[in-house]
């Protein structure tokens, strides 16, 4: 909309600091942007850019107005992705936020029936660790969110509860661990565990299955080395004597070929359960079509997990 354009050189202008770099970065001539600054100037009565240090930067004023700016324009284009969407799964573009401890095992098959279905949807797939998903979702930088229950719902989030299968403990098939008859939970102290970032009530299931192996919450966080990338853990777990809380999924060929094998470590809470997963998104915003037909291929995929793994015999 040509409305917006003096929003878009004012935000551009302060973020590059040049009249000209703001020029090319919309595509407009240098003149243009200085032309609208001016008139916004005249407008609001006061200066907006410092242009008396070698560099045009913004002052106060300035600094607010582009703040604005800045905010209406993410406005203006989540609603535009929002009237896409809205109106048919057929087009537009759909942000999903995923917990990058579930994303291949949970997002993988049904995104990919959903890019053949309707290939003029576009999606974008951002990993979200526990500490940002929540604000992305309230900040609408994401449309709907996939991952591990949160220790704590927020009131402005709407959520649908997923069965999830748990992480293992995996460890390479040449380790020493293996070799005890009985592996105790005392046993990994002494060693190097890996695994995601996960929830305190994740953790607080470990405390209360081994209520004298560790001091607290902290004590048992502390064990571990975390990380969002989980092909780092991957090639951690297959280059070192670590030990990794990993989806299976993850490395399903490397415990198909024998690289990697299960370990059965005594008590362990998570061997006969499953976990509580989350599909969470803005309540103020209903979910559009392509995310409520997303969501439903995600639950068939997990219920027909379930069915399969009763039909073996396994909890």
């Amino acid at each position: 909309m040509d409305s917006l354009n003096p929003l878009r050189q004012l935000v551009a202008l302060g973020d590059t600091g040049n009249f000209r770099l703001a020029g090319e970065a919309l595509g407009v001539s240098h003149s243009a942007v200085s032309q609208t600054i001016r008139k916004l100037e005249e407008s609001y009565g006061v200066e907006l850019f410092d242009r008396t240090r070698g560099r045009t930067v913004p002052t106060a004023f300035g600094e607010r107005l582009i703040e604005s700016a800045r905010r209406s324009l993410n406005d203006m284009d989540t609603a535009a992705r929002d009237l896409q969407l809205m109106e048919s799964h057929q087009g537009g573009r759909l942000v999903i936020g995923v917990d990058p401890a579930v994303s291949e095992s949970l997002l993988s098959l049904p995104l990919a029936k959903m890019i053949n279905k309707h290939p003029s949807l576009q999606f974008t797939v951002l990993s979200c660790n526990r500490a940002r998903w929540e604000k992305r979702l309230r900040n609408r930088e994401i449309d709907m969110y996939l991952g591990l229950q949160p220790d704590r719902e927020e009131d402005v989030l709407s959520y649908r509860k997923l069965v999830l299968q748990p992480p293992a403990l995996f460890c390479r098939s040449d380790h020493a661990l293996l070799s005890k008859p009985t592996i105790l939970i005392n046993d990994l102290r002494h060693l190097s565990v890996i695994g995601g970032d996960v929830p305190d009530w994740f953790l607080w299931r470990i405390l209360d299955a081994y209520p004298d192996a560790f001091t607290g919450l902290q004590d048992l966080r502390g064990t571990f080395l975390t990380s969002q990338d989980f092909g780092l853990l991957r090639q951690l777990l297959l280059r070192t004597n670590a030990l990794a809380i990993l989806p299976e999924f993850i490395i399903h060929q490397e415990v198909a070929t024998g690289l990697v094998r299960k370990v059965e470590v005594q008590g362990w809470p998570f061997n006969d359960s499953t976990i509580s997963g989350v599909a969470a998104w803005l309540r103020e915003r209903p979910l559009p079509p392509a995310a409520k037909q997303l969501l439903s291929e995600v639950q068939r995929m997990l219920d027909q997990s379930v069915f399969r793994r009763r039909t073996r015999g396994e909890p």
